[in-house]
């Protein structure tokens, strides 16, 4: 049980009062057991962790939110809301949050009042300690997270050491990085954090880490045969629309590695997944073991590539979409005829009609081996430039 929680029970046993603690943000952090009656907004915020929006509105509205004293909240017959005594909780000029006494009949005595004012004065005391204690322990985290993920073999053993002195990490399971794609210019780091620690909640204890960067955010999961990584993926994703209110978010997968001293590798495949994701316009889930030829493309700096040495028939078809996009599916597929016109959804006499203006227009065949590879390889790295849409 935590300080904060023995101070809320002994207070609620000292009054006989139903007792609550918020943050400033009216998200509850401890509550006693109930003490006569109870109304419908305590219930709500025991339930949901968090005040009702109209509870919040009514505090705000009679001034909670900048009492310096302790006062009385009203009752509120509309949405079941007794009257009660609020505390504010501060710490000097720090407004830490609000210590809550339900007084339906408001009977509290002066003396009474003096004792959830010193407990308040206790709680103060209490969670700007754990603010600063909580505050060390994820600078601490944020720190090695970062040398865990650094070229240097050397300051990535010691983060491992690290880690494992400080009972931060499993450092004996394999190891899965994802990551969130924040490169978007819009306000993200609070919702990707937020996003971030929701998918850690999900873990057991020890099994993840997080970290938010500037253009992207961090989660390292230490795995066993129950973890889903694209669940999690999908959690990531999920709550990161949610926070920015807008559809689209990405999240790369690296592959597992045995040691949690190669997270860099999987970081990394995570980081080319969001980044080839990005350039192709694939939303979602972007697994770096589903990217096939574009994990090899994807190692050359093709942004420095000149598009002229590609295969010239490319340049030929570069203005008719319909013929490039018909000779990338009939190279995907290995030549197969039958399963181009399946996907392509045309006739096999019209595909056959294509690929003989593609050879005509490029000056190529189809039939040479040598041809069809420099012709795929063109088109994947043509779309890696930007040069050639996706079909």
């Amino acid at each position: 049980m935590s300080d904060l929680q023995r101070l809320t029970d002994r207070v609620g046993e000292q009054l006989a009062r139903s007792v609550a603690i918020d943050d400033p943000q009216m998200r509850l952090q401890s509550h006693s057991p109930h003490y006569g009656a109870v109304d419908d907004q305590r219930l709500a915020s025991i339930l949901h962790r968090r005040a009702n929006p109209e509870a919040i509105a009514w505090a705000r509205k009679n001034g909670a939110h900048q009492a310096t004293g302790w006062m009385r909240l009203p009752a509120n017959p509309e949405f079941g809301m007794m009257s009660r005594v609020c505390v504010p909780i501060r710490f000097r000029d720090l407004h830490l949050g609000y210590l809550w006494l339900i007084d339906a009949d408001e009977t509290l005595t002066a003396e009474e009042i003096a004792v959830a004012v010193r407990a308040a004065d206790e709680a103060a005391n209490i969670l700007y300690r754990d603010g600063l204690l909580n505050n060390l322990q994820r600078a601490r985290e944020r720190e090695l997270l970062r040398d865990l993920l650094d070229d240097d073999p050397a300051v990535r053993a010691q983060a491992v050491s690290g880690l494992a002195e400080d009972a931060v990490m499993d450092i004996a399971r394999p190891v899965v990085v994802l990551v969130l794609d924040t490169s978007d210019p819009v306000d993200h780091a609070e919702a990707a954090d937020l996003s971030l620690v929701h998918a850690r909640r999900q873990l057991p204890i020890r099994r993840g880490l997080h970290l938010v960067r500037p253009d992207h955010g961090i989660l390292v999961v230490a795995v066993d045969r129950d973890t889903r990584p694209a669940e999690l993926a999908g959690r990531i994703k999920a709550d990161y629309e949610r926070g920015l209110r807008r559809a689209g978010a990405r999240v790369g997968i690296g592959t597992q590695v045995t040691r949690l001293a190669d997270a860099h590798q999987s970081y990394r495949q995570a980081q080319q997944a969001t980044r080839i994701g990005r350039v192709l316009g694939l939303d979602g889930i972007v697994e770096w073991s589903e990217l096939g030829i574009y994990r090899m493309l994807a190692e050359l700096p093709f942004q420095q590539i000149n598009l002229d040495l590609l295969h010239p028939a490319l340049g030929k078809l570069a203005e008719r979409e319909e013929l490039l996009h018909t000779l990338e599916v009939f190279l995907d597929l290995a030549g197969d005829i039958r399963a181009t016109s399946e996907q392509l959804v045309i006739h096999r006499t019209t595909l056959y009609h294509r690929l003989v203006k593609i050879e005509e227009i490029g000056e190529v065949s189809l039939k040479k081996g040598t041809d069809r590879l420099a012709l795929h390889l063109g088109l994947k790295l043509g779309h890696l430039s930007g040069r050639f849409s996706i079909g």
